[in-house]
């Protein structure tokens, strides 16, 4: 009996989780981005399967992530897609998302919120705004709702997820370069009926949430 629940279940696991982990990363990315102080629970810079107290007083693995931070920091982001079930991808987005607020603290901290207005076959499955302080500027895309965007196991990259979906950038210009902080692509703004847009079939190329800084 046991191990036929475990054949029933485990493939619904695996398939919960999958998706779990991709809606991790843009919760991540919202909330150092997003307008406010984003507060981080200890121990949860890697996948966390805590559920209430008492097992979210469980001593925390420092040595481990410090091991696991210095990796990262020497990892593309592509290498770490391959290997999402081991967390070090959210320590990734973690790392990176942090640093380059800490760079522009202003910007996070007295900066504008502006949502961006988002076009095409996938438009709902989409949050993108950015942060604008005077010049200084930096643009957020967060997928939501992967269930109905792809299959479970296949990554939401590129044109076969994304079609034409894409996102305006009215402040800026056709032809405009950003990089996207966890890659180091620069995306180039395309004209859309003399609208500046990013195209996420480019943008989400070969990671699946972007943040992107303007002026490369």
């Amino acid at each position: 009996a046991d191990a036929h629940f475990l054949d029933e279940f485990t493939p619904f696991r695996k398939k919960v989780s999958w998706y779990g982990q991709l809606n991790s990363l843009s919760q991540v990315l919202l909330k150092i981005t997003s307008p406010g102080v984003p507060d981080f629970y200890q121990g949860s810079e890697l996948w966390d399967f805590s559920l209430v107290d008492p097992d979210n007083r469980r001593a925390v693995d420092y040595g481990k992530r410090l091991r696991l931070l210095d990796e990262v920091q020497a990892m593309e982001a592509e290498k770490l897609l391959s290997e999402m079930d081991d967390g070090r991808i959210k320590l990734f987005l973690t790392w990176k998302a942090l640093q380059h607020r800490r760079e522009h603290s202003a910007l996070f901290r007295d900066g504008e919120y502006l949502p961006l207005e988002v076009l095409g076959e996938h438009k709902e499955r989409l949050c993108a705004f950015a942060r604008k302080n005077d010049n200084d500027q930096s643009i957020v895309v967060a997928p939501r709702f992967f269930t109905s965007l792809v299959e479970s196991s296949v990554l939401p990259l590129g044109e076969d997820a994304w079609g034409d979906t894409m996102v305006e950038i009215p402040f800026a210009a056709v032809g405009e370069k950003y990089r996207n902080i966890f890659t180091g692509e620069a995306v180039t703004l395309r004209d859309a009926g003399g609208t500046p847009v990013c195209l996420l079939a480019e943008l989400l190329r070969h990671f699946p949430v972007a943040l992107l800084r303007g002026g490369t």
